[in-house]
């Protein structure tokens, strides 16, 4: 071997080849200048297209987002003013309009029904007021009432019945919904027409009013009815719109206050003392609404001049802004602006972000093509070497060469066929052994996914083998290891039943089967049968398909459901049955009464009796002992109940105190009697409560049911009828209904009615029945006793409508009438008869009166505005309400005698006190019941009127003997140490008219007295 020296040509050669560029070079600059051009010329171009897309899309959304406005503008608005011809239409057709509390509870519904409405309300044209009104929250709902003009208003809780619940409280200084600005201004139009937008007295809210007024056929004004549209919920609509990361919208008022607004849920400032006040939008300290509303004031002038939609490009705070603003108008004068302000960076982020990416895109292509060259460059001359050692090698006689094909066609020319085997078997075995590892990789993860899984998972062939099964699946079927099992024998095997059914499930029907057959299926209704007993399962299934679409597999996954399962019979339970007693609430006592009223209309032989059950002085027991012994109370008498009754019949609980039995299949009277009498014995027996023994009685009602209801309520409601008839009759009774009690409701019904009626345009009057001086027969004072001048009837004594007046409230305002009456005439008659400044008038106060909280501020407010000096009037007070709250009762005598009001209380030893409350009473005198006085010819009653006597005098305390006729009594009662009396003897009560006749004699004894 040897080295041949270059020669002179091949010297020149070489010195040629080092001139020129190198490959590398020469493979790498174009290409990278290629791709770096093509990259930033498609970039700008981008570019360009996409900010004029951009400002295209912004127009579009914007005017979309405008549309959909309008669109909601437009239904909220027409939503009102249907509500409000749905009203007039309701008031003048249907609705009695004296009824406030049906008004009220109407107005309720509506506002579940409307949930942007806030407030909807009637007034009368005699200043009653009536309106349900939406609180922030959405949840709650009040009820405010004025009945009359000179009341305040009264603000109630509603409850979920939509009825009247507990008492807020009085606005005291309410203003006169006559001077309101509704009410003036849908007078002025005469029909419908939008209001000035306002601040809410009750809550922190504006709204918008629109109101209609009312009249009746003869066209007479009945009053106006309006509704109030909550510009929270423009505002809550107008944030939900998509109008950029940044954008903007809201509505003014051609004034340029804010109606509402996507930045600011609330459209008004709330102040530090609860009140609300208007923002506007050029002084809002919000840089997008102040400067494009000071930007619009600029272009126009002012924002009334702004009459159709208009678009700009302005800059806030150095960046440019969309800006557009559009016109809206709707009916009755309604009309505003609405304006929509866009940064164009909303729209341009991603354009920029485009050109970071392409110049970012040209850096990479640009080192991508220089690394590529580079290796290229490298990769061809080492295939050029390597053919070199090749060629050597062959020369040398070493076959098992292999080289590298280069990009150059001659070279590769020369290699291909050199190559081609050996390249194809080492790229072949490379590729397959990469599979190879991924698809343990990919086993292996699957399997730890499976194992991991809360559920069991199983796989099965396409022949229904049992081909795979987790951890968790192993636990729940109770197995340790994986069995070789066919689908077929799951169910033997595995005791794998249908659920509620002692039957195994169906092979045909098991999940995997079906999945098996190509189906994706889901099953909840599989139990297996464990160690503690059976297991409900909820199983989901699928095939599992090749590339053909043939099934190669089936997954199932299968979770215990136990919890579940409990969960649900739990809630089913809870919804059906009363949380306190576990007895049947009152949807399953419903949906009971419905069954039995359908099982009677078909079976016509077959009857059923419901017995409606109230504790009597339950509310005595829960006050006095407490609530959680009231409820103890409660639970023992629904285990009582439920005692009493047959497995067949039904005990349930309709809530606080009331509870209601249903018996069924009965075929005799007779043993719904029986039961009723049980019920009534078990009730009476003491039960040992918190050390003491409380006993109790119970007012049953009962109805004998028969397929002639039409609903499960009407069963109620004469059960609940003929149950207050027991209560009316002395309680601790029972008493079965018939159809006279209904008449009987509905007459009592109209009694309501005609007394509010009453109350409302003071058909009440007062009649005085003098008291005097036993002795010289002198007059003392007058006791006041009212009587209803009825429009039909005639003069009613108080005998007809108090109890009934006391039963419902009523007696309260009319306490207060007769109170306020009473001074003013004591005021007149002291007056026109100096001589008779000692008088003093006597009021008659019950349960209900004592239970109002400024009854004593109300009297001392009526005695001011008289002049009247307090001892003038005195308060006639009952044994038995003496005694019913004691402590309380105690407390306002108290306040009462320390301000210098006379106390009596009346028809003393007809009640049921205790004479150890007697000395703790700061009571004036005790009146002597009629009782006691007329019958003299019984030595029994003269001895008790003997003993009062005595015991007042012993206590210091002036009698006043009641029912006096005849100047024997008189006489009798003087000799008993009496002072004072009234009755027929001298003389029953009068009128205000007749009574000056009385002040002018110095004695009511007189032989020639003509009693009246």
């Amino acid at each position: 071997m040897y080295s041949q020296r270059p020669t002179t040509e091949t010297r020149q050669t070489s010195r040629s080849h080092r001139r020129k560029a190198p490959l590398q070079l020469v493979l790498i600059l174009p290409v990278a200048l290629q791709i770096v051009i093509a990259v930033g010329v498609t970039g700008w171009l981008a570019y360009l297209n996409g900010k004029q897309a951009v400002r295209s899309l912004s127009n579009q959304l914007r005017q979309e987002v405008a549309l959909r406005v309008i669109e909601y503008l437009d239904d909220e608005l027409e939503t009102s003013v249907q509500l409000n011809h749905d009203n007039l239409e309701f008031l003048q057709y249907q609705a009695n309009l004296d009824d406030l509390e049906g008004l009220g509870q109407q107005f309720w519904r509506q506002l579940q029904r409307y949930e942007t409405m806030g407030v909807i309300y009637f007034g009368h044209t005699d200043g009653r007021f009536i309106a349900a009104q939406r609180l922030q929250d959405d949840e709650t709902f009040l009820l405010i009432k004025r009945e009359l003009f000179s009341a305040p208003a009264e603000v109630f809780y509603v409850t979920e019945e939509g009825e009247f619940g507990e008492k807020q409280g009085n606005i005291d200084d309410f203003v006169d919904i006559r001077q309101r600005p509704w009410y003036v201004s849908a007078l002025e139009a005469d029909g419908m027409t939008w209001g000035d937008i306002f601040p809410l007295q009750m809550a922190p809210r504006i709204d918008l009013p629109v109101s209609t007024p009312l009249y009746n056929s003869a066209d007479e004004l009945q009053g106006v009815v309006g509704n109030n549209l909550t510009l929270v919920a423009i505002s809550q609509f107008l944030q939900e719109l998509d109008i950029g990361e940044n954008g903007g919208i809201y509505v003014l008022e051609r004034d340029g206050q804010l109606v509402a607004s996507s930045t600011l849920l609330r459209p008004f400032l709330l102040n530090p003392d609860g009140t609300t006040e208007r923002i506007f939008a050029t002084e809002r300290q919000a840089s997008r609404m102040q400067e494009s509303s000071n930007f619009l004031l600029g272009e126009f002038g002012s924002f009334e001049t702004i009459q159709e939609p208009h678009q700009f490009n302005l800059l806030i705070d150095g960046e440019p802004h969309f800006l557009e603003v559009i016109p809206y108008r709707y009916s009755q004068g309604l009309d505003w602006l609405i304006v929509i302000v866009v940064p164009e960076a909303n729209y341009m982020a991603q354009i920029w972000a485009n050109g970071r990416n392409t110049f970012l895109l040209s850096l990479g292509a640009l080192a991508l093509a220089s690394v590529s060259g580079v290796a290229t460059t490298r990769w061809l001359m080492r295939s050029l070497l390597q053919l070199n050692q090749a060629a050597k090698g062959i020369a040398q006689g070493n076959l098992q060469q292999t080289v590298m094909a280069g990009p150059i066609r001659e070279v590769g020319e020369l290699t291909d066929s050199f190559n081609l085997m050996a390249h194809q078997l080492q790229e072949s075995f490379a590729q397959l052994q990469s599979l190879n590892d991924a698809l343990s990789d990919s086993e292996s993860r699957l399997t730890q996914f499976l194992e991991a899984l809360p559920v069991g998972v199983m796989v099965h062939d396409a022949q229904g083998n049992l081909a795979y099964i987790n951890q968790v699946g192993k636990d729940l079927l109770g197995i340790h290891y994986l069995p070789f099992l066919a689908t077929e024998a799951f169910p033997e095997v595995f005791q794998i039943y249908r659920a509620g059914t002692p039957e195994l499930y169906p092979i045909g029907e098991l999940p995997s089967a079906l999945a098996l057959q190509g189906q994706t299926v889901h099953r909840d209704d599989l139990e297996v049968l464990g160690d503690d007993g059976l297991i409900p399962l909820e199983v989901w299934a699928s095939p599992i398909l090749d590339q053909t679409g043939a099934v190669i597999y089936a997954i199932a996954a299968f979770l215990n459901v136990s919890d579940r399962k409990h969960a649900e019979q739990q809630l089913i339970h809870n919804a059906f049955h009363d949380a306190l007693t576990d007895l049947p609430n009152r949807t399953y006592l419903m949906q009971r009464l419905e069954m039995a009223i359908q099982r009677a209309r078909e079976h016509k032989e077959s009857q059923f009796a419901v017995l409606f059950l109230d504790l009597d002085r339950f509310k005595i027991i829960n006050d006095s002992l407490g609530h959680l012994v009231g409820d103890e109370l409660l639970i023992t008498v629904a285990h009582q109940l439920k005692q009493l009754v047959r497995s067949s019949d039904l005990a349930a609980r309709l809530g606080g105190d009331e509870f209601v039995l249903l018996l069924e299949d009965i075929q005799d009277v007779s043993l719904v009697e029986e039961i009723a009498e049980s019920v009534l014995m078990e009730m009476r027996l003491p039960r040992h409560l918190e050390g003491r023994d409380v006993v109790l009685s119970t007012s049953i009602g009962i109805v004998i049911g028969t397929g002639d209801y039409e609903k499960a309520s009407d069963l109620l409601r004469d059960a609940d009828i003929a149950m207050y008839c027991a209560k009316n009759r002395g309680k601790a009774q029972y008493v079965i209904f018939d159809s006279e009690m209904h008449i009987q409701a509905l007459k009592q019904l109209q009694l309501e009615n005609d007394f509010r009626h009453a109350l409302r345009y003071t058909e009440f009057v007062v009649y005085y029945q003098p008291i005097v001086n036993l002795k010289t027969g002198g007059l003392v004072g007058f006791e006041a006793l009212v009587r209803w001048q009825h429009p039909t009837q005639g003069l009613l004594p108080p005998g007809s409508f108090i109890n009934f007046a006391e039963e419902t409230g009523l007696i309260v305002p009319l306490d207060s009438w007769v109170m306020y009456d009473a001074c003013r005439q004591l005021r007149e008659w002291r007056s026109h008869f100096p001589q008779q400044e000692h008088l003093r008038i006597s009021i008659n106060l019950s349960a209900r009166d004592l239970g109002h909280p400024q009854l004593l501020e109300d009297m001392q407010d009526v005695l001011t505005e008289m002049q009247l000096p307090p001892h003038c009037l005195a308060l006639e007070l009952t044994e038995s309400l003496l005694i019913e709250n004691i402590d309380s009762t105690l407390r306002f005598l108290a306040q009462a005698k320390a301000a210098g009001i006379h106390i009596s209380i009346d028809d003393f030893g007809t009640g049921y006190s205790s004479l150890s409350y007697l000395h703790q009473l700061p009571v004036d005198a005790l009146k002597i019941d009629r009782s006691f006085v007329i019958p003299m010819q019984a030595e029994r009653n003269q001895e008790i009127a003997s003993t009062i006597i005595t015991l007042s005098r012993q206590l210091g305390l002036r009698t006043i003997a009641e029912g006096v006729e005849t100047n024997l009594q008189r006489q009798w009662l003087l000799n008993l140490g009496c002072t004072f009396g009234q009755g027929h003897f001298f003389g029953e009560a009068l009128p205000a008219s007749e009574i000056p006749a009385l002040l002018c004699r110095e004695t009511l004894m007189d032989e020639d007295f003509e009693m009246s």
